[in-house]
């Protein structure tokens, strides 16, 4: 197999969340010669380990590495293993100014993220600015835009990428997203999406089960949706976004306080500044403000 088809198979299994395999896949085959190839699956062997949560690997294993990419990853595990730390938010920025880096697509997509992750979406939008024909810059910028509220821009971006990745995984993905936001008659079209990609001969991935899951919630088929969702949770215990969904589908199907107040405790837990908790908060304490103001008549 060639090395293209090899890269190929990469990108789309760590699209699909399939970290484990491309882990395995990077780390056993034989066939990648030129240092450019190498690179790229050096790539997606450390963010599928970011993605598990391995972050001291990363930081230890890239070492002191002069490759702009490689120094972005090690930045973004530092960065996932502190977020208290602004200083690798500043840090990613400087990689970001040195040289060419500005229009190297990782170093771009990873210091986006770092700033997604940051909360600071419009500073990753500038970032992404110059994405000419760089998949992954345009995923995220369409993630930004949904974030944003700003579907028009979604769309315009899908409409930009089909004329050149045409059928592309992660185009296919994007459409999914943005399906899924429009509502009526494209919840059914984001469905048939992710069935596509479950019935793949890769193994089913927390990611696109959580796809599923949110497509029959939102045609309202929740005893379906609740299936994925607990299978999904047998894969990954701790997946946030499995957590966030299980609290969504059991609110919607009238589950007892006891068992919504079990998954919001658990990702409490696992992700204590996830922006649905802090948005929980919030409006946790808006109420509460607003109840003060009333008393009730004895």
């Amino acid at each position: 197999m060639d090395e293209e088809s090899i890269l190929f198979g990469i990108r789309n299994l760590f699209a699909l969340g399939n970290y484990q395999t491309v882990i395995n896949e990077v780390s056993s085959t034989k066939s990648l010669f030129s240092p450019e190839a190498k690179l790229e699956a050096q790539v997606y062997l450390y963010r599928s380990y970011i993605a598990q949560g391995k972050y001291n690997l990363v930081i230890n294993d890239i070492g002191s590495s002069d490759e702009p990419s490689l120094k972005a990853i090690k930045l973004l595990a530092s960065y996932m293993s502190d977020k208290s730390s602004d200083q690798h938010v500043q840090n990613a920025i400087n990689l970001l100014e040195e040289g060419s880096n500005r229009i190297n697509s990782v170093v771009q997509v990873i210091t986006a993220t770092i700033l997604v992750q940051a909360c600071r979406l419009e500073d990753a939008l500038r970032i992404l600015h110059s994405r000419q024909r760089k998949l992954e810059c345009s995923a995220l910028a369409v993630q930004i835009y949904l974030q944003l509220d700003r579907l028009d821009l979604a769309r315009n971006e899908i409409a930009s990428v089909k004329s050149w990745a045409e059928d592309a995984l992660l185009l296919q993905m994007m459409e999914a997203w943005v399906d899924l936001r429009i509502g009526g008659e494209k919840y059914q079209e984001a469905y048939y999406i992710y069935e596509e990609f479950a019935q793949s001969n890769t193994a089913q991935t927390v990611k696109v089960l959580n796809g599923q899951a949110v497509a029959n919630i939102a045609l309202g088929r929740y005893p379906e949706a609740e299936s994925l969702l607990l299978e999904a949770q047998n894969k990954d215990n701790d997946n946030p976004e499995t957590l966030i969904n299980l609290i969504t589908c059991a609110t919607l199907t009238g589950k007892s306080q006891e068992v919504v107040h079990r998954y919001t405790s658990h990702l409490r837990e696992v992700a204590p500044k996830h922006p649905y908790v802090q948005e929980l908060d919030l409006k946790s304490s808006l109420f509460d403000r607003c109840a003060s103001h009333y008393t009730v008549a004895a």
